[in-house]
């Protein structure tokens, strides 16, 4: 059995958190949740490693999700990134896409996460076919038996309300 997505959350308010992820559940993808509030955190989280996606909000306290994403970018550069923000708006959020993010979902439509997820699984795992053709030391893992690595993640829905948005130890 394939393990959960691993999505890594750069997400201030634990509620925002619990919602994504019931929204990817409900969607069919069996997923765990790590959520950060800060740079130090998040570079942190991404140093421990294994993660499948960055999610991201714009705006949080004591950090931003453009910083995030050049973080993410220079040295993570492998990792779908998609901003899931209340406060980003459309001309932000193309300028985003422009230099990097994978995709931007509203907070007030959270119904787009779920095909936004998808593709951008989608996304890396070609961009790892076409840089790696035998496929090693991906960073981005594809399930066997020649399923697609965002079609082995439909399906396996943990039962709803298990929560699993924790702090990652700095």
């Amino acid at each position: 059995m394939k393990s959960p997505l691993r999505i890594l959350y750069l997400e201030d308010d634990p509620r925002d958190a619990e919602l994504v992820q019931g929204t990817l559940e409900a969607g069919g993808i069996d997923c765990e949740l790590a959520r950060v509030e800060t740079q130090a955190e998040l570079v942190s989280a991404l140093q421990q490693g294994c993660f499948d996606l960055i999610l991201a909000d714009y705006t949080l306290p004591a950090f931003d999700g453009l910083s995030a994403l050049k973080i993410a970018q220079e040295g993570w550069p492998q990792l779908p990134f998609i901003f899931v923000s209340g406060t980003l708006d459309e001309e932000v959020a193309i300028e985003a896409l422009k230099i990097g993010a994978t995709d931007y979902v509203f907070k007030t439509r959270l119904a787009r996460i779920v095909p936004s997820v998808l593709r951008a699984l989608r996304e890396a795992e070609e961009r790892v076919e076409r840089t790696s053709p035998r496929r090693r030391g991906s960073a981005i893992p594809v399930a066997s038996g020649g399923t697609s690595l965002a079609d082995s993640y439909i399906g396996r829905v943990k039962p709803f309300g298990s929560w699993v948005t924790t702090r990652v130890p700095m």
